[in-house]
């Protein structure tokens, strides 16, 4: 397949390259491998458009990212919206409203009862009636209107009170602790069983009963790891028994079983969801972006109401900026042509639509492009009504799993293009999360770390990533005599082209489109002449 572009040259002086895209090149048609090699030069597409941004003239400069699939491991944020999808499918409705932006509002909740009412009974002073309450009577007006006044809109502080005699902690009584401290100090103990090294000492309490028990559980530990492994030579003798407490100092590779399962942990979670009793049925379709596939044809309108929905409710679109033509010529028409190899991912190269199907209805849609060493996410578009699901996150995790199951098929797909990267806006840092990720230099076109570019951009909205100041780009284009053209219907190399029709005087802007699509895509793509 031969790439068909028509360049429309780079617009100087806009305000925004993100908010009104700068002009670039309308691709009437172009190869999957083409555009992979675009993207890894900071180009994007928007339909049949093709863009990229001018970094040091924009206000806001936008970077490409992507995400190493292949060594991605969901944080604690991307879990809770992994089990909040899971608990939704199994037991049903949860509670709306009360999303990961949102807060409490306190004008609902009931007002407190007398503080004297909430203490245990063992706590209550029984030389005082709780009719009395622990307070004098001024003190105690005092508290309630304080109380009052945090859950309304005054917002004063609640007074401090100072316990009365009797009433506190009992000393003669352990400390209570929390149950993650109990975890953590029973996996301690079990690892004091079998761990050969690595045993770091640390005192953990200086009263002699905790030494003395600790050393008597010491004691045990290793007659019982003698009588269990006389002759083993694996195991290194546990510390005297007269000191404390050990707590141990493990590195990753010495739990490979953790690591494996860790590694698993984004896709036993999507496993995991649904099932024979659920009580909602999620069913993920990957459609091709085509009228001729049957699937997306049949389901258009649906996507197309949906999408209407979204931009209306959460981007304040009118009716017109949202219609069917505008969604076919944002998120439909392609200039990615399905494209299938022997070497490739089973549902081929191109664009397509990840259809999210709750109950029979369409539930949200993500537009993605399937490409020879990357999955690129496009757009993303969902019901309004279930915004409560983070469906966004969910739908990232879902492309990642997407791109991890494709690697499979096709080894060189490892990663997971999430467009661009606005340090300068705030809401669009969430994509440095899904980590390891790395920011494309946006002069010699190299991929930097995430963690070494954030530091610079915190300084300054355009930076260059790339700390060697000698390296340059690798691809930028030395002769224009091999730049194909496209001329009268037929294809030539630029030499050619200005041999036959020398009155052209088009050179500059054949140099300056060179320049930005690399000496390699020039070479392949046809550059439309009129």
């Amino acid at each position: 397949m031969v790439s068909i572009a028509d360049y429309r040259g780079m617009r100087e002086g806009y305000s925004c390259g993100y908010c009104g895209h700068p002009e670039g090149m309308w691709a009437h048609v172009m190869s999957a491998e083409d555009y992979q090699d675009l993207i890894d030069r900071g180009w994007r597409r928007s339909g049949k458009y093709v863009y990229k941004p001018t970094m040091h003239q924009t206000c806001c400069p936008q970077y490409t990212i992507r995400c190493h699939a292949l060594d991605f491991l969901p944080n604690k944020t991307h879990k809770k919206v992994l089990k909040k999808m899971s608990k939704f499918l199994a037991k049903g409705d949860i509670t709306k409203g009360l999303t990961d932006e949102s807060t409490m509002d306190m004008n609902t909740l009931p007002d407190l009862l007398p503080v004297q009412d909430h203490l245990c009974p063992d706590l209550r002073d029984p030389n005082i009636s709780t009719k009395e309450g622990l307070q004098e009577p001024s003190e105690a007006i005092a508290s309630n209107q304080a109380t009052k006044t945090f859950f309304g809109s005054e917002s004063k502080v609640q007074k401090k009170r100072t316990p009365h005699p009797g009433v506190g902690v009992d000393p003669a009584r352990p400390l209570c602790r929390k149950a993650k401290d109990i975890r953590r100090e029973r996996k301690r103990q079990k690892l004091l069983h079998g761990q050969p090294e690595g045993l770091k000492v640390e005192p953990r309490s200086s009263t002699p009963s905790a030494t003395a028990t600790a050393s008597n559980r010491m004691s045990a530990c290793t007659s019982q790891t003698v009588q269990r492994y006389p002759n083993s030579t694996d195991c290194a003798p546990l510390p005297s028994t007269k000191q404390p407490i050990a707590s141990v100092s493990t590195a990753p590779t010495q739990h490979p079983q953790a690591v494996n399962r860790q590694s698993k942990l984004l896709e036993e979670f999507i496993s995991d969801q649904g099932g024979p009793d659920a009580s909602h049925h999620l069913e993920v379709r990957l459609v091709p972006s085509s009228f001729e596939n049957a699937a997306f044809e049949t389901s258009f309108e649906q996507s197309a109401a949906l999408f209407a929905k979204y931009q209306m409710a959460i981007h304040k679109d009118t009716a017109s900026e949202c219609s069917h033509d505008q969604f076919t010529r944002f998120l439909c028409d392609s200039p990615l042509e399905e494209e299938h190899r022997a070497d490739g991912p089973s549902e081929g190269y191109g664009s397509f639509h990840e259809q999210f199907w709750l109950d029979g209805k369409l539930l949200a849609v993500g537009v993605l492009d399937i490409l020879p060493r990357c999955l690129s996410s496009v757009y993303f578009y969902y019901d309004p009504d279930y915004s409560n699901l983070s469906l966004g996150v969910y739908s990232a995790l879902r492309e990642i799993a997407l791109t991890k199951r494709m690697h499979h098929e096709a080894t060189d797909i490892r990663h997971y293009y999430i467009g661009y990267y606005i340090h300068s806006c705030p809401k669009m840092r969430y994509k440095a999360q899904y980590r390891p990720a790395d920011l494309l230099c946006p002069e010699s076109y190299h991929w930097v770390q995430v963690e070494h570019c954030l530091p610079l951009l915190d300084k300054a909205k355009y930076s260059r990533f790339n700390t060697d100041l000698s390296a340059g780009d690798d691809d930028c284009p030395v002769s224009l005599d091999h730049v194909m053209v496209l001329y009268n219907r037929c294809a030539m190399p630029y030499n050619v082209y200005q041999q036959r029709w020398a009155h052209s005087k088009d050179e500059a802007e054949v140099r300056e489109y060179a320049s930005f699509v690399g000496q390699r895509c020039a070479e392949r793509m046809l550059l439309y002449r009129g």
